[in-house]
């Protein structure tokens, strides 16, 4: 059986709106990514137990059965929606495929300076002798795979962690602060605004079986100490107005890592860090960028 596929970009305020319509047109199953150039990040909105989704533009993807209208749905969708609110579309016949086995063959083990490996659970680790995280993609951002969270990752490895205190702030799925733990780190804390990615945290780290090691909480709520090493994968806003929490919460001499910023947003940032930190050029992967600082 083949299926009909509908992209449609859309804006932050409309995707959820969007695809709630889509399930109640009969769309088989309805998928959210981000269409434009940054991942997904949560940040606390006015109301504190609000937050705000940071995509500026939302991809909604359905999956359709074959005998579908598309003429009519379309017409549909733009009526309550709003024609301006989709800004595109894409129609799309997919043949019938062994989706799980295709999700499974997309998502492998990935190795950072031969000292950390990161893989699926159905994956074979690829050499039993390298300290690996297992950890499936899920609802919390953090796979190793997208550049921020592997930049990040490749600081941790090539550096010594031995008795480190560790911050990882803005944790997602917990995956820096268990390659934290796994390179030696004595403690390491994970704390993070959003619920679903506290509980996803909790979840990997107790698979793999490093909760000893690792303290979970909300920032609000999680009583933080001054750190040998404090890492940061959020967004640029965000990362500017927590200067002086960092630096309060960075020892002197301490490092501080950051990343989920765009090329062109990494000189903004280290001028915002430079009074508190002593900050080295950025690395680049593809249009992302990372940072470090020493504590002065």
């Amino acid at each position: 059986m083949s299926w009909l596929q509908l992209a449609l970009e859309t804006n932050q305020a409309k995707a959820e709106e969007l695809s709630d319509l889509l399930e109640q047109l009969g769309a088989v199953s309805v998928s959210l990514t981000a269409s434009s150039s940054e991942p997904l990040f949560d940040i606390e909105g006015e109301d504190e137990h609000e937050s705000k989704k940071l995509w500026q533009k939302t991809l909604v993807v359905a999956l359709l059965h074959p005998d579908t209208d598309l003429d009519i749905m379309l017409v549909c969708l733009r009526d309550r929606i709003g024609a301006d609110n989709i800004y595109q579309h894409k129609i799309e016949l997919l043949k019938d495929k062994d989706w799980v086995s295709e999700f499974k063959a997309e998502h492998q083990p990935l190795i950072f300076s031969d000292r950390v490996c990161i893989s699926p659970s159905w994956c074979d680790q690829p050499d039993n002798t390298i300290p690996t995280v297992i950890l499936d993609p899920g609802l919390a951002f953090g796979t190793g795979a997208h550049p921020t969270t592997s930049l990040c990752i490749e600081w941790l490895a090539m550096n010594d962690l031995a008795d480190k205190t560790v911050i990882d702030y803005g944790c997602g799925s917990g995956i820096l602060a268990m390659v934290a733990a796994l390179l030696g780190a004595k403690q390491v804390y994970a704390v993070d605004i959003d619920q679903q990615a506290l509980q996803a945290a909790r979840d990997n780290i107790h698979k793999n079986n490093l909760s000893t090691r690792i303290i979970v909480g909300h920032v609000d709520d999680c009583e933080l100490p001054v750190t040998d090493i404090l890492i940061a994968n959020i967004l640029l806003n965000p990362l500017k107005g927590l200067v002086e929490r960092f630096s309060d919460l960075t020892r002197l001499g301490g490092n501080i890592v950051l990343s989920g910023l765009l090329h062109v947003q990494a000189e903004e940032c280290l001028a915002a860090y430079a009074p508190c930190f002593k900050m080295e050029a950025p690395v680049f992967n593809s249009e992302w960028a990372r940072l470090h600082g020493i504590k002065t």
